[in-house]
């Protein structure tokens, strides 16, 4: 606060959704623009954030495409499991809203802690395998908690026919980054994933040359 009163012409960042909620409502009261490269939650839209700027896309995006695949093989119902934060929270209530436009559902919303732990993990995943739906959608913002999820998965024997995992970007973007390890790959076997794209376009072009 004590630099945004007085010399800040802008804010680059943050890189968590959670922690740019917390910035856009203090960049509003000081109407300082607030540039983001990462934050993705929908929620952070302009009407309600107007100096939030995003250069990413909004998760309505990815939740969008997730809801036309569950559609295309007539799934129907999918169980959402989440993070229970900011960012969490409001990436499944999209993806309500993007299964609803398709006459499908959220069968079940399965909360998992901030720092969740491996118990944390079993004793929602067991649940979740006596359930009918065998569609689960993983929403994180932490990649270790999401690996955490399918490693526990994995020994749980639920990585295996009967069951389409789809991992949001999350999943994507840390293997960009990390490539994975022969453990991590076995867990891996068979989860869709979403992506990050930016269509071609001359204002594309004229960023990138």
């Amino acid at each position: 606060l004590q630099f945004m009163e007085k010399d800040t012409v802008a804010i680059i960042g943050p890189q968590s959704s959670t922690i740019a909620h917390v910035m856009s409502h203090v960049a509003n009261e000081l109407q300082v623009p607030t540039l983001s490269f990462a934050a993705t939650d929908p929620s952070l839209n302009s009407l309600q954030y107007p100096f939030f700027v995003r250069t990413t896309q909004s998760d309505l995006y990815q939740m969008s495409a997730i809801a036309a695949v569950v559609d295309y093989y007539r799934w129907k119902e999918v169980v959402a499991l989440y993070i229970d934060d900011d960012y969490g929270r409001n990436g499944i209530s999209a993806l309500g809203d993007k299964l609803q436009e398709r006459t499908c559902k959220i069968s079940f919303k399965a909360a998992l802690p901030p720092g969740t732990t491996n118990s944390d993990i079993t004793d929602v995943l067991v649940k979740l395998a006596l359930m009918e739906s065998r569609v689960i959608v993983v929403h994180v913002s932490d990649p270790v908690a999401g690996l955490m999820i399918f490693s526990v998965a994995k020994h749980l024997d639920m990585v295996a026919d009967g069951y389409v995992w789809i991992a949001t970007d999350w999943l994507s973007s840390y293997l960009d980054t990390y490539p994975a390890n022969s453990e991590t790959t076995i867990s891996l076997q068979g989860v869709l994933m979403t992506r990050q794209h930016v269509p071609d376009s001359d204002q594309k072009k004229a960023f990138t040359s």
